[in-house]
């Protein structure tokens, strides 16, 4: 008998209450976060703004020269609730004096509470930050106990060699003190001892937001020793850990600042900053590999990984459109994708059932539309709820690539090779070796089959594997008495490579614009030889 989900009662080892969304069904994106990694060390997507770096390297300076005896000292969450109610307090005063400013830690909870209770001319920021283990989830600014740095920034200054870690304690390293250093002679003495003493009152007066100013997030540091430190930072090599098996420690962050600014010299339209990556990969096949930087292969690769992506997802989202509508078994499901696929009318396959991989490779390259060309088309096929046709547009897309990127697999496998990439789950070169180049002279409708098969069976294993000893469920589709029953249906989509990130330091650096233009500053990074 087959079920769906409908069909049961509770208790239900898979009730749907259980299974949670996720961005990576078929667990592929790895290597292109692996790749983007490479590309822009010390950043991530969370670690919007620059200052916060320097904020909290002096936080810690400042902490490291508490006396033995205060009760931030006393132990871990001692030292956690000091960072914890810093935060807060900058998150106040940017809510109140700079709202248009984004990317604020705590400025959700801020805005919600900005209005102070009648009578009460301070906010309590021990209330709103101090986190213990009987706190009420949701009740204070930030959930996670070490705060916005210990869950999203300490990483990257981590990697940036400023801070370390020892036995949960965030200490800064001997470069991290000069950042502390620099950022602290952006303040005045007045300013630090405010501070200070409202952090350790846990109280948050009013009247003192206006002489908190010189800690806002938007404040102008351009020709300040802490902007140079920053820009440093940035255009300074990506650290020994960043070392490729040769030995050679990269400069992929520098080369893609310099890259990213000379393509928003060159398409000045809001929001251009976004096609980067594919501006990068279109450039690399015009130019036939031919480039100046290593970060041009870097950024290739990266987008090839992600269209690569791309085509196997829209591939799934098909998959479970169909389990959607009907209940299949495992073996018609499979028949059924192939012969639709395989019996739709071409304009130019008008024979695809007789054909072999190799020869719809060799009529592909009759086509002169661009390979991207094909993201627009699977976008209306998905918004259009178009199935088959989303599915044939995914693998006509995935063999286009193949064929236009063929004469790069050499240049590829180095790059690959240089950084450990190859055992990335979803690297384009082995989705490509073990879904074309191995079924070159099979038929069209076996390589349908075998690529929802494998699909079939990649998310089924990854949906375990995420899972664990877990209680959440990222299953798709179940398998029920060799039955397909859908669970959730998910769109294909891209990953987000840490550009927005690189787009608000070049504005806090005043390398652009707000407007996203470069400035004078700007230009002179892009001319910085190596």
């Amino acid at each position: 008998m087959a079920y769906d989900t409908t069909s049961y009662t509770s208790p239900f080892w898979a009730k749907s209450a259980d299974f949670v969304r996720g961005r990576d069904p078929l667990g592929i994106q790895n290597s292109s976060i692996a790749v983007y990694s490479l590309l822009l060390p010390g950043m991530t997507n969370l670690t919007l703004r620059m200052r916060y770096y320097g904020f909290y390297l002096w936080l810690l300076d400042q902490y490291h020269h508490l006396p033995p005896n205060s009760p931030f000292k006393q132990d871990l969450t001692g030292q956690y609730n000091f960072i914890r109610r810093a935060e807060l307090i900058l998150s106040y005063i940017m809510v109140n004096k700079f709202p248009e400013e984004q990317s604020v830690i705590g400025s959700d909870f801020a805005t919600k509470n900005i209005a102070l209770k009648q009578g009460q001319p301070y906010y309590d920021i021990a209330l709103g930050a101090d986190k213990f283990k009987d706190t009420k989830k949701g009740s204070v600014y930030w959930d996670f106990k070490s705060g916005a740095l210990g869950q999203y920034y300490v990483g990257s200054l981590m990697g940036l060699q400023l801070v370390q870690e020892s036995g949960g304690y965030f200490k800064r390293t001997e470069k991290g003190i000069t950042l502390a250093q620099a950022y602290g002679q952006s303040l005045s003495s007045q300013t630090v001892t405010l501070l200070l003493q409202c952090i350790t009152s846990g109280k948050l007066y009013f009247s003192d937001l206006d002489n908190l100013t010189e800690l806002s997030l938007n404040k102008d540091i351009i020709q300040s020793d802490e902007g140079k430190l920053y820009l440093k930072l940035l255009l300074d090599n990506d650290g020994t850990s960043k070392r490729n098996t040769s030995g050679a420690i990269p400069q992929q962050r520098k080369e893609t600042l310099q890259l990213f600014l000379e393509f928003l010299q060159e398409f000045q339209e809001p929001n251009s900053w976004r096609n980067f990556p594919l501006a990068l990969y279109s450039s690399f096949l015009i130019q036939n590999g031919k480039i100046e930087k290593e970060a041009e292969l870097g950024w290739y690769y990266y987008y090839l990984n992600e269209v690569v992506h791309f085509s196997m997802e829209t591939i799934f989202w098909g998959m479970l459109s169909e389990m959607e509508q009907k209940t299949y078994s495992l073996t018609d499901f499979i028949k059924y994708i192939a012969q639709s696929v395989t019996t739709y009318e071409y304009e130019i396959f008008t024979d695809i059932e007789k054909l072999t991989v190799s020869e719809a490779l060799e009529k592909l390259k009759t086509i002169n539309e661009n390979a991207i060309e094909y993201i627009d088309d699977i976008n209306s096929n998905v918004k259009n709820r178009e199935t088959i046709e989303g599915i044939i547009n995914a693998l006509f897309f995935l063999l286009k690539l193949y064929n236009d990127n063929l004469p790069n697999f050499e240049a590829l496998e180095r790059y690959a090779g240089q950084y450990s990439l190859f055992d990335k789950n979803g690297n384009a070169l082995a989705v490509f070796q073990k879904h074309v180049q191995n079924n070159l002279q099979v038929s069209f409708a076996d390589f349908v089959k075998n690529i929802v098969q494998t699909i079939i069976n990649e998310h089924t294993a990854i949906a375990y594997r995420k899972m664990g000893n877990g209680e959440k469920n990222l299953l798709k589709f179940l398998l029920e008495d060799n039955y397909l029953v859908h669970i959730e249906t998910m769109s294909p989509n891209f990953t987000s490579p840490r550009l927005k990130t690189l787009y608000n330091f070049a504005i806090d650096l005043g390398l652009i614009t707000k407007e996203g233009k470069v400035t004078s500053s700007g230009e002179v990074v892009i001319n910085e030889s190596a």
